[in-house]
Formats: structure tokens, sequence, C-alpha cells
């Protein structure tokens, strides 16, 4: 689990919260960051937390650069989100897949290999029309390709009705439209991990260290930070998403 600012996110695979590695903290850019394993063919959702901050806050979820709702949470409680809404009871899973071979080298992106939760505080102010439903972007247009793995999305399944309406904000702080904390899983295969010294043959058994990160100093970025104990699984009732 990443912690910073009063909130925290996790990915969890298949009921399995995902190790996180070389966990950097950039103090100045509110960002923290670390390695995860991906395993091509397996669903996965993305968990945050408030730990009580007492301000509401809306948050957005970037897959390989696909950015999707995530949803509101009202100073306090943790949710979740595992799919991307395609009807207004229906919506495909969030799943690690294989690049396709016949991607393009050009196609690779910064964001390409990553996923990003952005959370921002904000004052609610009524509400406005639902968001307009997405389409998942196409595989052979991924921006992956040098990665192996990439962001998939699963077979159309049931969900609950989407709501007609959602929340219209301002920012808490109109004098920062930054996002309030960002976290970013770097997604990649076990193998390519092991390879790069990431993660050892027993998983990361050894113990990790936190260091904190300023901008200024970018060459001490990659350290490591201690596994934390399972979050509480149980999860607030789903809200309208921002």
């Amino acid at each position: 689990m990443l912690t910073h600012r009063g909130f925290s996110a996790w990915i969890v695979s298949e009921d399995e919260q995902l190790r996180e590695y070389l966990v950097a903290v950039d103090t100045n850019a509110h960002r923290v960051s670390c390695w995860i394993p991906s395993e091509a063919g397996k669903s996965f959702s993305v968990h945050w937390k408030d730990e009580g901050t007492d301000v509401h806050s809306c948050s957005f979820i970037s897959l390989d650069g696909f950015v999707v709702p995530g949803r509101f949470l009202f100073g306090h409680g943790q949710t979740s989100r595992d799919g991307i809404r395609t009807g207004p009871a229906t919506e495909r899973p969030f799943m690690f897949a294989e690049q396709p071979h016949n991607a393009s080298d050009e196609q690779s992106s910064r964001e390409a290999g990553t996923i990003v939760v952005k959370i921002k505080r904000v004052i609610m102010e009524g509400q406005k029309s639902a968001n307009k439903l997405q389409r998942p972007p196409d595989a052979s247009g991924s921006q992956n390709s040098l990665l192996g793995h990439r962001i998939g999305y699963g077979e159309e399944r049931p969900t609950y009705e989407q709501y007609p309406t959602t929340w219209q904000v301002k920012p808490y702080d109109e004098s920062s439209k930054r996002s309030y904390v960002t976290f970013v899983f770097r997604y990649r295969s076990r193998e390519f991990l092991l390879s790069q010294g990431i993660m050892t043959e027993d998983d990361g058994t050894g113990q990790q260290v936190a260091l904190v990160v300023k901008k200024a100093r970018p060459a001490k970025r990659r350290v490591t930070s201690a596994p934390l104990p399972a979050p509480d699984a149980k999860l607030i009732t789903p809200s309208p998403t921002p």
C-alpha cells in the first residue's frame, strides 16, 4: 500500500494485494511511485482510501494514459474501481494483457506501463448529468509495445445501474489546481522485475525501507519500502463517479 498526505492506494489482482517495490516519494509534486508485478490474463482492481482528512475528494484513474473516472470519497473511508462502464448497467473489467506482436515501437509513450490514481480535494456544488460512456482503447493502438504487457479489458459483464447524475465540484483550494496526491504503479512482468533486480526469486521477503525523495535530488528516486498490512477489505457503498 502506498500512503501520502492522508490517502492510501493499492492494486489487487485475483483477490491478492500486489506488493510494491522500489517505492519513491516526491514531496514537491506530492507523487508516490512504485513497481508492481503483472500477470497477463488476470483481472485487477484499483483501491484507494481516505485515512480521515474530513475533506471531500474525487479521483481519476489513468491506465496506460487512458483516463477513466474514479469515485468520490467524503472525508473518510475507502473505495475501488475494477472496470470501465460500457452501458447503463454493464462494464468491462480491467485486465493485464499481452502486448500484440504487431504493435509498433513508435507507439511507446511516457504513460505506457502505468496505473495512476490522481486524487483532488473538492467542494461539492450540486449535481450534473452523469458521465458519458467510454469506449476502451483498441489493443492494436496500445502504447506499451516495448514493455510486454498492457492494460486490457475483459468481456462485458453486468454491474450496478448508472446514477443519472453525478456531483458538480470546484477545487477545495483555489490557489492549487493540481492533484492533491498522485499514486503511480509501474506494472511489469515478474520476469522483467527479476531481470532488473527490482524483485528477487523469494518475492522480496527481505526488509524494505521507505525514503522520501525531492525533485531536486532525482538520483535517489529509486528506493525500497517495507510492506504494510493488508487493508480492510470492506468497501463503502459505491458513490457517483466524478
